[in-house]
């Protein structure tokens, strides 16, 4: 067993277990296997390792389809984001006073001389990530992007360990499990976008225990880094870190960044017009103010800024177009994962709208959504293991079909829809029911709006 008071000054020799296979965890194995550290990686589910050539005659052993009693013999512990603190595997480590981290703190230690701007939230954060990015990538920095997105932390640290570039920086979106086990993890610009209703089957109902896991990202912080939240959230409001050098976003005017009149403006400047952007919704006039402030500190050039802004394609999954058919547009929204996504997500469109819900529910209050379906929706198709507590919820709110596959729920909607409606794919659910994760949902969805287009039968 090792000491983690402090940093490592390496990981040369020690011997450490990652607990999950999967996209986080295989980076981090990769990257502790580059440090010269001997690894097991070891997963609760038989799977393929679709890199595993890579390892060959590697100092790693696989534990595949279980957790055997060898991977207890561990100075650390790296855990992957899915994996709960009540699982047995934990417990045991917890009880042998082995230390345990994430996979963002394991990726720190080798990134202590980079400045790493970190962003959490309940909604929002893809969007803002990937813009913050885009911001520093157009200004000219050596810029790199993961985290709860696309790449993990440790293959983003293992491709900028081959720039010698002067102006580094990382742009991570951050989830509450993962800051669950940070220890020393400490950005220099850390957002906290939003808060609401989110998780709940992990963190006890208890609103309270999620936002204290995503503050998480301040606890290392000092009054040399920025801490910036929504203003127009109150719990955030009411709770902020006293460590760290605040700033703020929200639809008034504060700072020098605010809107007004459906205009943003940035150091007292207009950038543009709302009607003048790709990203649509109030929910990513946020998600731009609250970027721009990332771009304020690093006095980033307003061209630039404004240029990126105003180009920035929406993300996948997230509102995203995918096709008009006999006059009825199709949006994926598969990334709306809660309730408080799906209110955004209604909010954004002007013509009815026939909605797709439902999923592996995650103890969310579905009643939330009655107010907006009456208002937005015309009609609303169920699916997935949620459709029942669903079904209980919305009935005499709305007219409601329920579907066994995602094939029989486009169906239904084209013919439900008349022209000029939105059929929206905007699950307020996650996706493990019937699919690998929300990108696989998403895709699913596009296909059967794709073959709808053709004609082709299901």
């Amino acid at each position: 067993m090792k000491s983690i008071n402090e940093i490592p000054a390496n990981v040369k020799n020690w011997e450490i277990t990652i607990l999950g296979a999967g996209r986080s965890g295989i980076s981090a194995a990769i990257l502790l296997l580059d440090k010269g550290a001997k690894v097991i990686l070891s997963d609760s589910h038989k799977k393929e390792i679709p890199v595993f050539d890579q390892f060959q005659n590697k100092n790693i052993r696989f534990d595949l389809g279980q957790h055997s009693e060898f991977i207890y013999d561990a100075d650390l512990v790296v855990v992957s984001p899915g994996i709960p603190n009540s699982s047995p595997a934990i417990q045991k480590f917890e009880h042998l006073k082995i230390p345990i981290i994430s996979e963002i703190e394991m990726a720190y230690w080798f990134t202590r001389d980079v400045d790493i701007i970190g962003i959490t939230g309940s909604n929002g954060k893809t969007t803002t990530t990937t813009l913050i990015y885009q911001l520093f990538k157009n200004a000219g920095f050596d810029a790199y992007c993961g985290g709860n997105i696309g790449t993990a932390f440790s293959e983003a640290v293992l491709e900028m360990e081959k720039s010698d570039s002067t102006k580094k920086i990382i742009v991570l979106e951050l989830s509450s499990f993962q800051l669950e086990r940070i220890v020393h993890f400490k950005p220099k610009i850390s957002f906290f976008l939003n808060l609401s209703d989110d998780h709940m089957d992990r963190y006890d109902n208890n609103l309270e225990k999620y936002m204290e896991a995503k503050l998480r990202i301040t606890m290392n912080q000092d009054n040399t880094d920025f801490y910036i939240y929504n203003l127009n959230d109150k719990i955030l409001c009411e709770n902020l870190p006293k460590n760290c050098t605040i700033m703020t976003f929200g639809l008034r005017k504060k700072n020098n960044i605010y809107f007004h009149n459906d205009q943003i403006f940035y150091k007292d400047q207009k950038l543009f017009h709302i009607d003048e952007i790709l990203l649509k919704g109030r929910h990513n006039v946020y998600n731009i103010l609250a970027a721009l402030n990332a771009a304020l500190i690093y006095d980033l050039p307003i061209d630039s800024v404004c240029n990126t802004i105003k180009n920035f394609q929406p993300i996948e999954h997230r509102l995203e177009y995918v096709a008009m058919i006999d006059s009825v547009e199709y949006y994926n929204d598969s990334k709306a994962t809660n309730v408080e996504s799906v209110k955004y997500a209604l909010e954004s469109f002007t013509k009815p709208i026939i909605v797709i819900l439902g999923g592996k529910d995650k103890n969310s209050d579905f009643s939330l959504l009655i107010p907006y379906l009456k208002k937005y929706c015309r009609h609303t198709l169920l699916i997935g293991d949620a459709t029942e507590k669903l079904q209980a919820t919305l009935t005499d709110t709305i007219p409601i079909t329920i579907v066994k596959s995602m094939e029989e729920a486009v169906e239904k909607a084209s013919f439900l829809a008349n022209p000029y409606d939105i059929v929206l794919l905007s699950p307020a659910c996650a996706s493990f029911d019937m699919f690998d994760n929300f990108e696989h949902r998403g895709k699913v969805f596009k296909e059967c709006v794709k073959k709808l287009g053709t004609n082709e039968k299901y």
